[in-house]
């Protein structure tokens, strides 16, 4: 557990000129195995609302607290602290949440997040206020880490970055450092290319529709003007 002296200094800061709501920033900044990470991400939650009701259709409804109650998918190592000790803010109000870790080596990758949420809000029927707490979550973050390699080139095949390995319906791939043109193409082990196209490649991680698949090995080739790069994986 937390000293009061450790807790304060992991806690963040809300930001007071968010007042709309949602999470910010729109993307996490990237991790790279063996340096220190930290991101915060300022969340915010308005006070009125609508929610909509089996039936009853769109109500008018009032939120009182929000809560974070976990974060899964983040590295193995990584911790996540808020601006209090519940991670709880209000309707009308804004809070912040700080992920840290040091990525360590074989953990270079892709790590979809899905933070876990509670929201209790009391809806409106008529005359009638109805209270309830309702569990969400929010699945839009995706930590990046980066292989230990120079920051101003590509080194080998292990910058292009999969996930998840195996794979079943989609896989997301990931190019670190390069930004530009490419084409990806999928080949099954026989040698015969059973999926391409061309894509730009930016601050996104891309996803690859794996449905029409068979089960087996695959290898995923990424063509780019800094040179092609390959990896293999399984598709369950």
């Amino acid at each position: 557990m937390l000293s009061l002296t450790q807790f304060a200094k992991a806690q963040c800061v809300p930001d007071p000129a968010i007042n709309t709501s949602g999470t910010f920033p729109a993307v996490l900044s990237e991790a790279k195995v063996g340096e220190p990470y930290e991101q915060v991400i300022q969340y915010y939650i308005v006070k009125d609302t609508t929610v909509t009701v089996p039936q009853l259709g769109t109500v008018n409804a009032k939120i009182d607290t929000l809560w974070i109650t976990g974060v899964v998918g983040m590295p193995d190592g990584f911790t996540y602290s808020c601006h209090n000790k519940d991670c709880k803010i209000t309707g009308g109000s804004g809070g912040c949440a700080k992920l840290s870790g040091t990525p360590k080596s074989g953990q270079a990758g892709i790590y979809p997040l899905i933070v876990l949420i509670q929201i209790r809000a009391t809806a409106f029927l008529g005359p009638l206020p109805v209270a309830q707490t309702v569990n969400d979550t929010n699945a839009r973050y995706s930590i990046i880490v980066n292989p230990a390699s120079g920051t101003n080139e590509l080194v080998n095949t292990e910058s292009l970055l999969v996930y998840p390995n195996p794979a079943k319906e989609n896989m997301q791939f990931y190019l670190p450092e390069f930004r530009g043109e490419a084409s990806v193409s999928l080949y099954n082990m026989s040698g015969q290319l059973v999926q391409t196209k061309n894509l730009e490649l930016n601050r996104n991680v891309e996803s690859l529709d794996l449905q029409e698949l068979p089960a087996g090995l695959y290898q995923l080739n990424l063509s780019t003007s800094k040179g092609s790069f390959t990896k293999k994986f399984i598709k369950e």
